[in-house]
């Protein structure tokens, strides 16, 4: 009987199902953490921010006091305004002499600037010393030939002897220029105020009295 209960307590089992791990659980409500997008960042500048600490031993010099421009415009169109009054009222209490004065001596200095400099401007171009005088065309028959006559003259403005140059006789037709003649004098220079007549007689074929030109073949002095 003894072996019995012994071996009965021997093979006594326990039914006890084991502890369950504990889990944690997280609150519904909390709250996750937010990804950061995008920032904008300010920069502040050192002059602005306050210093935790008083520095009282400042060497620093101070900067100087700037005078508003507004301010001077100002004193500048004040003086003006006072000195423009003070001339009103001294012409209006000058006498017509005095008054007669006074423009005198405003005037003079301006002309006395202008006479001054009037030799130092520049010099006008001259006219040329020779020139073409009372040239004329003219058309007529010689022997049931028409005939272009030329006549003119050349004047010496100069004061001093000038080569006489070779006249240049040019129509024009259909828009095209032609030199149809060279007159020579038979002189080779031009006295001062001289004026020496030359002409020429060309053969037209033409129907009408053509266009002519007439002038100076100064590359021949």
């Amino acid at each position: 009987m003894n072996a019995f209960r012994f071996n009965g307590a021997r093979r006594r089992m326990d039914l006890l199902p084991p502890d369950r791990p504990v889990r944690i659980h997280r609150a519904a409500n909390m709250t996750r953490p937010v990804d950061i997008v995008d920032a904008d960042f300010e920069t502040v500048p050192a002059g602005s921010r306050r210093n935790v600490y008083p520095v009282f031993n400042d060497n620093r010099r101070p900067a100087p006091s700037r005078t508003p421009s507004r301010s001077r415009d100002s004193m500048i169109a004040t003086a003006f305004t006072l000195a423009l009054g003070r001339f009103e009222r001294l012409l209006q209490a000058a006498s017509p002499k005095g008054f007669a004065i006074l423009v005198t001596c405003l005037c003079a200095p301006v002309f006395l600037l202008f006479a001054s400099l009037s030799p130092h401007q520049p010099a006008s171009a001259s006219a040329p010393a020779l020139s073409l005088a009372g040239v004329t065309t003219s058309l007529n028959d010689a022997d049931g030939m028409k005939v272009l006559s030329v006549f003119g003259a050349i004047e010496n403005h100069s004061p001093r002897v000038e080569p006489a140059p070779i006249v240049l006789v040019d129509v024009i037709a259909g828009g095209q220029r032609r030199t149809v003649s060279r007159i020579s004098s038979g002189e080779t220079v031009l006295q001062p105020g001289e004026s020496r007549s030359f002409s020429t007689r060309l053969l037209h074929t033409g129907g009408k009295l053509p266009e002519v030109a007439v002038s100076l073949d100064m590359a021949s002095d």
